[in-house]
């Protein structure tokens, strides 16, 4: 059975029994600063978990994750992955342990028909309740029923010992029993194998979470009062199971990847593919499938925070081809097989193809360069060690310190066998790796030509672990999915939701339902004072979407509030004030007031984005696609995927384009319809937004159509101007253009205008003063002959 069968009858599975089918959430978690990635399937559902939510019971999904705790041993086992796709049902406050193992039970053994004898169980071994569903409800078998510890079948691992603390429980997973175990392996008691066996006959399928505890700060487990269900079923590990394969690279979300991959490596590396590169090639399958999907949600290569994550394992996967023989980019090469296999569950993918191989071209190329350049800077700096130097030296290379009295460095270690050689530093290795991003087996080569002793293994990677566990530190990124969000939990004390109504309007009678003092719920505030104000409807925007979030008033009976930002907390608008005069209480009635100046500054400049992304994609081409954008009173940003810069001559005509439709005065309609609907009609969406099933559009004339949130104007005619101020790169493969409006625009061109004034009166005079000089020097040329 095909992955794409398996994932569509998943879904219709739960969707005949009362769940919502929800989207898969991008890879860059939504409105969720606490995670870096989407590791798992239940992050998007994060707030019905915590119960901030309430609109669903039920849910499922086939969630994209990403994950790099296992990073090294991908290729070198059958199962691991980076990136993979997560079959998930959840219950939130619903059906709890006997319904979650009847589900998964007959999703296997019904609807895939999947032999019940080659399935296990494993429960929690203190977890008796479901350990009887399966014995007495489920009426299976004992024996093929094993009890794992806490570290095995409790989530998070080990909570109940070592935390963290909030919501917990205990799990059970389905174990598919392949009846052999993996080439290679010997199972060392075959009559008594089970899924506590190392030997690979079974691979965990599905895992079924229990979330029923609350874990305290003094480790006891305090019961929830609601209970729920998060289960995780790895796609790529059922298609193995359904299509007979012992590896998931043996089946068909692989398999077309590795054949075009080995076919470039006759090409360019000619010769037999040996066994023991079959593990560089697995590696390279998932990396780049990893790097298609991450890249189509938005991650661009830096060298921080999730383009750093980007970075390296691009890198990891370059330096694999390396290893078998590519010396020249070829990940790029491989996109469109990867897009063409996922096309049918994501085929957003395939529109953004062309601009995910460049930015990976793009990639490698740099890491080319990068190569050419550092490899000699590491052989100058350990060849260049024990010179004489004025300052202290880095610690490249190590030593026993550098004498008094001395301005040489001391780069030696001396070695009771190898008392000429230097020593290099796994400190100085790991800090070549991580900001030269040259990998320990470069480096090794490099010593060796050198005749240098390199650090171990196991001494580089402590010392990069350590290097990387600060840049961690500081990356303002935790991995916990239940974080606390103290705003959040202040505010969903008091409201869920925030009925908007700017959109027709700019004034609007509210009622303060709460306010929040230093971090505090309180019941009033005096003035002067900064505070936040919840109201039960308003007509400020939050910020979303790259739109900044409305400012403007809220007048109460006794006090006067000046709002300088609002935004979105879940479903909440939040209001940013500063209250200026009086005092301000719970349940005072308030006139709120947007400022509808800037209001409209905004508007001109977020229309001014949609023509703008129309233009780039009419002059550059159909890749150009938006990768992020500011929208604010006196400027819009706008980030886009293109291989280079624009030539004068591209800018000019993307300028002239977009004033020639402000000029056209098109008109500018809102639509409120389906997800599904809007995207038959060619609405553009941005990749890596979360949407719902109902859905705004915008659209400008004929010339352009989005899914966007935003506040817009009527006509295109009201954008007055557009004028692009800057263009550049912030990444591989990524452009942002700086773009002005209306009277923005024009003030920015009559300063422009007045600085080529200036300039040409100050060259003017120059040239005044060198005609003086040149008939002075005539004169006197004269009278010298």
């Amino acid at each position: 059975m095909s992955s794409d069968e398996l994932r569509k009858r998943f879904l219709a599975f739960f969707r005949a029994r009362g769940h919502t089918v929800v989207p898969s959430d991008s890879l860059i978690p939504a409105k969720d600063p606490t995670l870096l990635f989407t590791g798992a399937g239940m992050n998007q559902f994060k707030d019905y978990f915590l119960g901030i939510k309430k609109e669903m019971k039920r849910a499922a999904s086939c969630q994209k994750c990403f994950r790099t705790g296992d990073v090294e041993q991908v290729g070198q086992t059958p199962s691991h992955l980076t990136f993979f796709e997560m079959l998930g049902n959840f219950s939130f406050g619903d059906y709890f342990k006997a319904e979650a193992i009847r589900f998964a039970f007959d999703f296997l053994t019904v609807e895939l028909k999947i032999s019940p004898d080659r399935l296990w169980a494993s429960v929690y071994e203190e977890d008796e309740e479901a350990y009887r569903i399966w014995t007495q409800s489920m009426n299976y078998p004992p024996e093929r029923i094993v009890r794992f510890g806490a570290k095995e079948n409790f989530w998070p691992s080990n909570a109940p010992a070592d935390g963290p603390n909030g919501p917990c429980g205990p799990c059970s997973e389905i174990y598919y029993d392949y009846g052999r175990c993996l080439i290679g392996r010997t199972c060392p008691d075959p009559d008594h194998c089970s899924p506590a066996c190392s030997c690979g006959r079974f691979v965990e399928v599905w895992n079924l979470v229990f979330t029923q505890f609350d874990r305290q700060s003094d480790g006891k487990l305090a019961p929830l009062p609601a209970k729920n269900i998060d289960t995780g079923m790895g796609l790529e590990r059922l298609a193995a199971v359904t299509q007979d394969k012992m590896s998931v690279f043996e089946t068909d979300g692989f398999e077309p990847i590795i054949e075009v991959l080995v076919h470039l490596l006759r090409d360019e590396a000619p010769g037999t593919l040996r066994a023991d590169q079959r593990g560089a090639v697995y590696a390279i399958a998932d990396h780049l499938r990893a790097l298609t999907f991450l890249i189509g949600d938005g991650v661009v290569p830096s060298n921080e925070g999730r383009g750093y994550v980007l970075r390296m394992l691009l890198r990891k996967a370059e330096r694999a081809g390396m290893t078998l023989g590519l010396k020249k980019p070829f990940l790029y090469k491989l996109v469109p097989v990867v897009t063409k296999i996922v096309a049918e569950g994501y085929p957003e993918l395939t529109a953004r193809r062309e601009s995910i191989a460049k930015a990976i071209q793009a990639e490698e190329e740099k890491f080319q360069q990068t190569l050419e350049e550092k490899l000699p800077l590491l052989r100058q700096e350990i060849r260049g060690a024990g010179r004489p130097s004025t300052e202290p030296a880095p610690d490249l290379i190590g030593g026993s310190g550098r004498p008094e009295g001395t301005g040489l460095r001391q780069p030696v270690m001396v070695s009771p066998s190898n008392h000429d050689r230097k020593i290099l530093t796994a400190e100085a290795a790991a800090r070549f790796y991580d900001t030269h991003g040259l990998s320990y087996d470069e480096i090794v080569e490099v010593c060796r030509q050198e005749n240098v002793i390199p650090p171990s293994r196991e001494d580089f990677e402590k010392a990069l672990n350590l290097l990387q566990a600060g840049s961690k530190a500081s990356s303002k990124f935790g991995g916990e999915i239940f974080a606390k969000n103290t705003l959040q939990e202040l505010i969903v004390q008091v409201a869920r939701k925030t009925e908007f109504i700017g959109y027709d309007q700019l004034t609007a009678q509210a009622k303060v339902i709460g306010l929040i003092q230093e971090n505090q719920m309180v019941k009033s505030v005096k003035a002067p004072a900064a505070l936040g104000v919840i109201l039960n409807r308003s007509p400020f925007y939050g910020e979303s979407g790259g739109q900044v979030g409305d400012a403007g008033t809220l007048a109460g009976p006794e006090g006067k509030l000046k709002v300088t930002d609002t935004q979105w907390v879940g479903s909440v608008l939040f209001h940013r004030a500063e209250l200026v005069e009086g005092k301000i209480q719970v349940n005072d009635p308030v006139a709120a007031e947007v400022d509808s100046k800037r209001r409209r500054q905004v508007a001109q400049n977020h229309t001014g984005t949609h023509l703008l992304h129309s233009a780039l994609r009419k002059i550059l081409g159909e890749h150009v696609v938006q990768a992020g954008s500011l929208v604010a009173p006196d400027h819009l940003r706008f980030d886009f995927s293109h291989g280079r810069g624009l030539s004068s001559q591209q800018r000019e005509s993307v300028e002239s384009l977009v004033n020639e439709w402000i000029a056209a005065g098109l008109g500018v309609s809102v639509e409120q319809t389906s997800l599904e609907r809007a995207r038959a009609a060619g609405a553009m969406a941005l990749f890596g937004e979360k949407y719902e099933d109902q859905v705004r559009v915008v659209s400008i004339g004929e010339v352009s159509k989005e899914l966007c949130g935003g506040t817009h104007l009527n006509s295109t005619r009201e954008v007055g101007l557009l004028t692009i101020a800057e263009e550049g790169s912030i990444a591989s493969g990524v452009r942002r253009i700086e773009a002005l409006s209306d009277q923005t625009a024009l003030d920015s061109m009559k300063m422009e205008v007045a600085r080529l004034e200036q300039d040409h009166e100050r060259l003017m005079k120059r040239n005044k003063g060198l005609e003086k000089e040149k008939s002075s020097l005539k004169v006197k040329v004269k009278g010298a002959v």
